[in-house]
């Protein structure tokens, strides 16, 4: 991995960098005084309460409470971590970032690599609006696929026209340029003349494949008819494992004004046609069932997610595939929810039917992961008495088991299975059953399109401009580009059927041992995760308007070192300016170590959770009243040491422990 970023070059970059700036190119501001005013990009509301100081750099919301620098409002608005957030603005500051030592990332190591695909883009999107043969193109999307000419354009949809090297000819001139095409999966090397390629994508829909920020690392192709593969997706290269990568996960974080939750859908033109229908926050994997290290990714963005499947029997099977790979990587104050659509019905299908609204309304309706946990260990069983109970209590068990042990939600599962098997808990716990492995995420032929991204700042994305205004609409007369457009279907009324039936398929849709196959994918180990006084300590800089009603007793603050000095330094700050933020705090501070830390904690990846916490407050008092307690009981315990000198004070105390163990006997 990279080495971190010098805290000298994020003052730096601070100085250099104009937040008025910053704030102007993402939303209209309004000049009010000397200062700025706008609608609050961060909440809904109809009149400005987001003020920007120009002189102290610095924004906050008298409806929302958000505030901070350039940084935290690039990382807000724009759905960034902290380091990204810094590459945005040191990009457009024309500086470059240092790093200190550490090796390269992979995407450092092929920039060519990552050029070459840039270019590929531009090529297909410019093919789309100037190749003689572009109308059987933009028929194919308009009138088969029903995409408007605007949704085209967000998602940077092209099309690689007919023939063997149009791509090598126009992008691979020098040897150089094809080894890097080669690499990326954009050519393929004949079999019979070592060291001459063509083209791998020829006469079909492209779609570019996007990393989490926007750099396209791949590319779908979709053939027009019946043709063989319908869908054909780069193979992996240094940049692209497709099991790690989720399509439309960068078009959702820009698109989607407050990002609370993400759908998981089965294809890619479900996550097109949603977007196109207002329901911006969809991803797809890439033509492989969804696995831990997706659920795990999202869960560093959102705290909900839901996943969405077919109403055919494959679409069973997935959801059973999703919840094995949900339980090893679940986390306290996260959510998996299942929606399972009507019989022969797709989310593209469905919402062209019902529109946005009912369609938000079955993903309210959606089933809870216990939920589904407990209707599947019940479907396995085919014995309607005693021994039937015990064998779903197993089944059951051999899940439960996968969820971490330390979650308080595993606890909540073993109380709901104990309620719903007559067995008590204790006996639950302690009964050893057999370890079920996961599912592996092996290929499967996707059933829709690639990887589709919105307007970015980034240089290397391709240039939107390629799609003069008359692609927009006016090639696509038969399709009306309002996602509204759709009549919902009145007689709609979603309903939770219920807990006694089988709602998303019977037994013999899933069979007994279907969890035995090995996963391949190794998961990436997990970011250490932050100490109860850091997440208290993160919740104040976040939220800063909290501190005044919080209180630190004194004894806390006498004895602070450490972790908790650093929170009872931040509370001190906030507490004593309310009306401060992090940008105020960085600007006051000049201890070294206390920058690092704050730095540290606003990159780690429980900061974009604890930045949408409805009750900030209450954990951070909790955290306190935690500590409090701790204090008094060592403080009895230092007591009862010193009061142990003589073999009278030993005696005493052996009689005390005496009785307490016969009353607990």
């Amino acid at each position: 991995m990279a080495g971190r970023i010098p805290d000298q070059f994020i003052d730096e970059l601070l100085a250099r960098t104009d937040i008025t700036d910053v704030v102007a190119s993402r939303i209209s501001l309004k000049k009010t005084g000397q200062n700025y005013s706008a609608l609050c990009p961060f909440h809904n509301e109809k009149t400005p309460s987001f003020s920007l100081n120009p002189n102290k750099q610095f924004y906050y919301c008298f409806g929302c409470g958000a505030g901070g620098n350039a940084i935290s409002f690039v990382m807000e608005h724009d759905h960034l971590d902290f380091i990204d957030a810094i590459e945005v603005l040191a990009k457009d500051a024309g500086l470059e970032v240092p790093r200190e030592k550490g090796a390269p990332d992979r995407y450092e190591q092929n920039a060519e690599l990552l050029k070459r695909l840039s270019e590929s883009a531009h090529f297909f999107q410019e093919q789309l609006i100037k190749h003689p043969d572009k109308k059987r193109a933009t028929d194919y999307l308009s009138k088969d696929r029903g995409l408007s000419g605007q949704i085209a354009k967000v998602f940077g949809l092209g099309f690689a026209p007919q023939g063997w090297d149009n791509l090598l000819r126009k992008i691979g001139t020098r040897a150089e340029q094809q080894e890097q095409l080669l690499l990326g999966g954009m050519l393929i090397e004949k079999k019979d003349q070592p060291g001459h390629y063509y083209d791998r994508f020829r006469d079909r829909i492209m779609f570019p494949i996007r990393d989490s920020r926007g750099r396209v690392i791949a590319f779908g192709g979709r053939a027009f008819g019946d043709e063989k593969p319908k869908y054909l997706n780069s193979p992996e290269t240094p940049v692209f494992q497709k099991s790690q990568e989720l399509y439309g996960l960068f078009e959702a974080k820009q698109n989607t004004p407050v990002l609370d939750q993400i759908i998981v859908v089965e294809g890619y033109m479900d996550v097109i046609v949603l977007a196109q229908h207002g329901i911006t926050n969809a991803v797809a994997t890439l033509g492989t069932s969804v696995n831990s290290q997706h659920i795990r990714k999202l869960f560093k963005l959102v705290s909900k997610v839901t996943l969405c499947f077919d109403g055919d029997k494959a679409g069973r099977a997935a959801a059973i595939r999703g919840l094995e790979a949900a339980l090893p990587v679940m986390q306290d104050e996260k959510q998996i929810r299942f929606l399972f659509l009507p019989e022969g019905e797709d989310p593209d299908s469905l919402v062209r039917k019902e529109g946005k609204e009912s369609f938000n309304h079955r993903l309210e309706d959606a089933y809870s992961l216990s939920h589904v946990l407990f209707d599947h260990a019940r479907n396995q069983v085919t014995l309607g008495d005693e021994e039937g109970e015990a064998q779903f209590a197993r089944n059951a068990m051999e899940m439960i088991q996968q969820l971490p042990k330390e979650l308080t939600f595993r606890s909540v599962m073993i109380r709901q299975l104990s309620d719903q098997s007559g067995i008590d808990s204790n006996t639950l716990n302690n009964t050893v059953f057999k370890t079920r492995r996961h599912f592996s995420p092996e290929s499967e032929t996707p059933d829709t399109s690639s990887t589709i991204p919105p307007y970015s700042n980034h240089d290397d994305a391709p240039d939107l401009n390629y799609y003069d205004s008359t692609l927009g609409h006016n090639n696509y007369d038969d399709y009306p580009p309002d996602a509204h457009s759709y009549d919902a279907d009145p007689a709609y009324t979603p309903t939770r059927e219920s807990a006694g039936k089988k709602p998303y398929g019977n037994k013999k849709s899933f069979k007994k041992g279907k969890f035995n196959q090995d996963e391949s994918a190794t998961l990436p180990p997990p970011t250490p995760t932050l100490s109860r006084v850091k997440q208290a300590t993160l919740c104040i800089l976040l939220q800063p308007n909290i501190a005044s009603a919080i209180e630190i007793p004194d004894p806390l603050q006498n004895k602070a070192d450490g972790d908790l000095q650093l929170f009872c330094k931040i509370w001190r700050y906030f507490a004593k300016h309310p009306k401060n933020n992090v940008g105020h705090l960085l600007g006051s501070t000049t201890e070294n170590t206390t920058i690092q830390g704050i730095y540290a904690l606003l990159n780690h990846q429980d900061a974009a959770i604890k930045l949408k916490l409805h009750n900030p407050s209450q954990e951070v008092t909790e955290t306190i009243q935690a500590l409090e307690k701790n204090l008094g009981s060592e403080h009895l315990k230092k007591q009862q040491r010193e009061s142990i000198d003589t073999d009278e004070d030993k005696e005493f105390w052996r009689n005390k422990i005496d009785q307490i163990r016969r009353k607990k006997s």
